[in-house]
């Protein structure tokens, strides 16, 4: 059946042709009367036909245009006119309701572009964006007991190029997106929730800003702050790699030198927790040698790179540690953090104020909830697939269209609110 929502039986006349390659449908529904308007008499006497065209995706492989003849009663009466009920489309760019439907199905999945959806159901990019924009304006969802906050970058184009991305750490729903992630626009956002629904949250995971840990400290005072491991890791890691540049500069006028090419070329080696054995052929020095030999020889290259990778690994392996007592963590943080301080390696002395600036926030991402360690590795993959859906469109200009697109399509209760005649 062409139209599931109307029974054949109400078809008056019904009639199929192709032309250019486009399938019509002539229709007219049988005359079951209206009642007026004005005076409430219920006639069946006809003024006049409009002829309707309704673009129809029921076949996705070519056009379908509906050629609705459409009755204009008027009332024997008192005279006024009024239209047939349309069956067959919404009030909206004369787009049949299964089409609005195929629409909004389609755009549920984060790939299908604007432009790809609308070729897809024979309507323009630009009536898609208004059926998106009238049939998905997404509410925002209640705070979960564990919060993952982080940015986005949205567009350059901007002079606030990142937007802030609120998750629930289990489900992964996005929560909300904010239109930057400035102090004042996070803190008004939080004060307009409701006290009660704030003080459910209990944890709270966050990069290492301090803007976000003031705002939180206020508004979320009830919920325990957790820096993201992944970023002070990152900072570490950051640390240490400015060494491993510094020493390689000495060598650029020497390109094909040892210790260049170890340092430009092999210097995922540093990074490694473990590092292979194997011989295998090695084509810059012409010889069989393992992965451990070449991280030897780059290590003695220069003291410094060598104090530097100890200290990243001593950071690293705390991190990976299963701690059941706090104390003990802290006590371990505060250990590593003298150690970088009397590094006497100026960006690990830097990085220790880092660290001890942050040192509560970091024990408290040992914390476990439900057996987890809490994160924002959730937030990372999303943030990932909206990347995604912004490189698809070419970028947004539009921030709540932006904001609705990927709610509507990251989360997956998330509803449109076309109802069907």
């Amino acid at each position: 059946m062409l139209f599931s929502n109307v029974k054949e039986e109400e078809f008056e006349l019904s009639n199929e042709f192709v032309k250019n390659g486009i399938i019509y449908k002539e229709v007219r529904l049988k005359n079951r009367g209206c009642r007026c308007l004005k005076c409430g008499t219920f006639h069946t006497n006809v003024k006049e036909y409009k002829l309707k065209k309704i673009t129809h995706s029921i076949y996705a492989h070519q056009k379908c245009i509906v050629l609705y003849k459409q009755r204009r009663f008027i009332c024997p009466k008192c005279k006024s006119t009024q239209m047939e009920d349309n069956p067959f489309k919404s009030d909206i760019n004369r787009v049949s309701d299964k089409t609005i439907e195929n629409i909004l199905t389609d755009l549920k999945r984060y790939n299908n572009t604007f432009t790809a959806v609308g070729e897809r159901n024979h309507v323009t990019t630009r009536g898609v964006i208004k059926i998106f924009d009238r049939y998905c304006q997404m509410d925002r969802l209640p705070l979960p007991k564990v919060l993952c906050v982080d940015e986005l970058y949205f567009s350059r184009k901007r002079k606030k190029k990142y937007v802030l991305i609120l998750i629930n750490f289990f489900n992964r729903a996005i929560i909300d997106i904010l239109k930057d992630r400035d102090k004042h626009t996070f803190g008004s956002y939080l004060r307009s929730i409701p006290v009660k629904e704030r003080d459910k949250v209990e944890y709270v995971a966050i990069d290492m800003n301090d803007s976000y840990r003031d705002v939180l400290k206020i508004y979320l005072h009830k919920a325990i702050l957790i820096v993201d491991s992944f970023h002070v890791v990152k900072r570490v890691g950051v640390a240490f790699d400015d060494i491993r540049k510094k020493v390689m500069r000495r060598f650029d006028k020497d390109k094909k030198s040892d210790q260049y090419y170890l340092l430009k070329y092999r210097d995922e080696l540093l990074y490694l927790k473990d590092v292979s054995n194997e011989y295998r052929y090695n084509h810059h020095f012409h010889f069989q040698m393992s992965d451990y030999e070449l991280l030897t020889q780059m290590l003695n290259i220069d003291p410094e790179l060598k104090k530097a990778y100890n200290l990243y690994h001593i950071y690293l392996n705390f991190n990976n540690t299963d701690y059941d007592d706090l104390n003990k963590c802290r006590n371990d943080l505060l250990e590593i953090i003298n150690d970088y301080k009397i590094s006497g390696i100026d960006e690990f002395y830097s990085l220790a104020e880092t660290l001890d600036n942050w040192k509560d926030e970091i024990v408290a991402s040992f914390s476990k909830v439900k057996g987890k360690r809490v994160s924002n590795g959730p937030i990372e993959g999303r943030n990932s697939l909206a990347k995604k859906i912004l490189r698809l469109a070419n970028g947004y200009h539009n921030f709540k269209r932006f904001r609705n697109r990927i709610m509507y399509s990251l989360n997956k209760m998330a509803k449109h609110k076309f109802i069907r005649k």
